[in-house]
């Protein structure tokens, strides 16, 4: 059964087409804060995604920021997400 979150009171009508859509009412209080899908989504925002070495220190070379010599993958990414 999916879950829905509705603010409280809901109404009859608003209760009989959750009902019929497959949905258990919740009251919208209870929802928490954030699922850990929405989270992954989240993170998947990020400027360094999906790019390469080189291209990550392309883009920090474009900002003004220098890589340093060596440098991880991981570390230059961080770079360019906190940039």
């Amino acid at each position: 059964m999916k879950i829905h979150y509705e603010p409280h009171p809901v109404s009859p009508e608003r209760k009989a087409e959750l009902r019929a859509q497959g949905f258990k009412i919740i009251d919208a209080r209870f929802k928490p804060a954030q699922s850990k899908q929405e989270q992954e989504s989240k993170q998947d925002d990020k400027p360094s995604k999906g790019l390469t070495v080189e291209q990550l220190t392309a883009a920090l070379t474009e900002k003004g920021i220098e890589s340093p010599a060596g440098a991880k993958k991981a570390d230059l990414a961080k770079l360019l997400d906190e940039a």
